[in-house]
């Protein structure tokens, strides 16, 4: 669950870098360059209003997918939990049956293990068999999902601060769910995602990235003029957004800007000096990015969620080579391989057909010979 939900957030970053962001980043910066050789040329201004909405909107865009991707891993944790509650009902069901019986019924037992099996998919538990037969399931942390014929059914629930599992008084159990499908889903959920988009604990990277990027570019034109004449008018923000937290997907350029309010000369009067200093944005480090250049932070962003993809994915074939490597010492320990009581299972149906087919046809021949003697 965790390599699939990873590789989804990765494929909307390019991580080789010739599409998408950075390649609008670099498209950015060309045009501040070009406005600084030309800085009264109307198409070298209205080049860079054009750069500029084109990242400001693919911004917004991955700002917008990574939210659909937290929506639906809120959907697919509920969709989880109602699984785990379905099982949850089996055993209390079992439990039950056992309460009114003298013996176990292998049949009975079969369905517990299979139910067992089951939820150890979907999360981390433990188990105790009472002496009256019974089986209580404790989630990873404790708390109680079947005990005797009692159920305690868990909900899912997401907040500002991600997914939240509850259990049955509404406790927030979250922290219990450390493993299976349900663990994985919640840790790229409050996790890896939350790093990127934000929550009440922290801004997010992605929000981080475009603040600095639009905060940077404002304070630079800002501090400058149109031109060198005297009493020129000061420049004016060429982005805007709502806050730091929601920096990403509100980030646009300022509808009310014209290329006449770009402002190329900086402070000191020179006639191309805040364009220049934006044109070198490609490698200028930030303090409010940690020493890095935006480009360098979206690359460490692009690079993080690979990781944490590459990690899942190696997670994941390691964790199959153990559940085969179990599953095979069961099936030794029992003496029995699920897959040669199969193919026991499919040459009985075909024995039975084969038998079936000879009494149709033996009955069909004495019909056929009682149809040949006419009554004296």
């Amino acid at each position: 669950a965790q390599a699939q939900s990873t590789g989804t957030i990765q494929r909307l970053f390019d991580v080789s870098g010739t599409s998408g962001i950075s390649t609008d980043l670099s498209s950015l910066f060309k045009a501040f360059s070009a406005w600084s050789a030309t800085p009264s040329d109307a198409t070298a201004q209205q080049s860079v209003i054009a750069s500029a909405t084109t990242v400001a909107s693919d911004i917004q865009g991955l700002a917008s997918s990574l939210s659909q991707n937290a929506q639906q891993l809120d959907s697919s944790i509920s969709s989880t939990t109602a699984q785990i509650n379905t099982i949850g009902a089996q055993i209390q069901a079992y439990n039950q049956q056992r309460l009114t019986e003298t013996s176990a019924d292998p049949g009975q037992d079969a369905t517990l293990y299979s139910a067992l099996d089951n939820l150890s998919q979907l999360t981390n538990f433990s188990t105790v068999t009472q002496a009256d037969g019974t089986v209580t399931v404790m989630l990873g942390g404790g708390s109680p999902l079947v005990m005797g014929s009692q159920q305690y059914e868990i909900g899912a629930t997401s907040s500002a601060s991600g997914a939240q599992i509850l259990d049955s008084q509404g406790n927030d159990i979250t922290s219990q769910i450390t493993s299976g499908q349900l663990g994985g889903m919640l840790d790229t959920r409050n996790r890896v995602l939350a790093s990127m988009t934000g929550n009440s604990q922290q801004t997010g990277t992605v929000n981080q990235f475009a603040a600095a990027l639009a905060d940077t570019v404002n304070q630079i034109l800002e501090s400058g003029t149109v031109s060198s004449a005297s009493g020129a008018a000061s420049g004016t923000a060429l982005f805007t957004y709502d806050n730091s937290t929601d920096a990403a997907s509100t980030l646009e350029v300022n509808p009310a800007i014209t290329t006449a309010q770009l402002a190329p000369v900086d402070s000191s009067g020179n006639a191309n000096g805040n364009a220049n200093q934006l044109a070198g944005l490609e490698s200028t480090t930030l303090t409010s990015l940690g020493g890095m250049s935006l480009t360098q932070y979206f690359g460490q962003i692009t690079s993080s969620i690979g990781d944490e993809n590459q990690t899942a994915t190696d997670n994941e074939t390691s964790q199959k080579q153990v559940v085969s490597q179990a599953t095979s010492l069961v099936n030794q320990a029992s003496g029995v391989s699920l897959d040669s009581e199969a193919v026991n299972v499919l040459q009985f149906q075909r024995a039975y057909q084969a038998a079936a087919e000879v009494v149709t046809v033996v009955n069909n021949c004495c019909d056929s010979i009682l149809k040949l003697i006419q009554p004296a």
